[in-house]
């Protein structure tokens, strides 16, 4: 496939012979975006119950007031980031299959929904975290030590 000059691209040519060439991402992206994601559900998971990973997060992480916010409140947010990371993923792979509508199609769908789920991220952290997302145990200690929802 030939590419056109600039300078016929300039001139104001017809651009309809010329095609944009598209590479595939990386294997490696596929293979780093599932990881993260797995490492996200399973952070999650394994702070839904009350272990030893929880109660350390709890001790020196969860109400130091001197950790920002998302560090303080990551484990809140591990299935929204967790499913863009998926996302991304599914997008890397759709990458490789042919070019048709289908696939262009679905790739783009699935920007929207990874958009859609770092909304879901990003709204959560700006206006606080509802006690549906907190785990049991977690509220319990909010309560033993006096702090409101959110």
């Amino acid at each position: 496939m030939a590419k056109m000059p600039l300078s016929a691209c300039l001139a104001g040519e017809s651009v309809d012979d010329a095609e944009a060439s598209t590479e595939p991402l990386s294997w490696w992206v596929a293979v780093i975006c599932f990881g993260m994601c797995f490492i996200g559900f399973l952070g999650r998971f394994a702070y839904r119950k009350k272990g030893r990973l929880a109660e350390t997060w709890l001790r020196y992480h969860y109400f130091n007031e001197n950790l920002s916010p998302v560090i303080r409140y990551a484990p809140l947010n591990f299935v929204p980031t967790a499913s863009i990371f998926a996302l991304w993923g599914a997008v890397a792979v759709l990458s490789h299959l042919p070019d048709n509508d289908i696939t262009d199609y679905a790739i783009g769908i699935l920007a929207i929904l990874s958009a859609i789920a770092a909304a879901v991220a990003v709204k959560r952290h700006l206006s606080g975290y509802p006690d549906e997302v907190k785990p049991q145990w977690l509220l319990e200690e909010e309560r033993r030590r006096g702090i409101g929802a959110g």
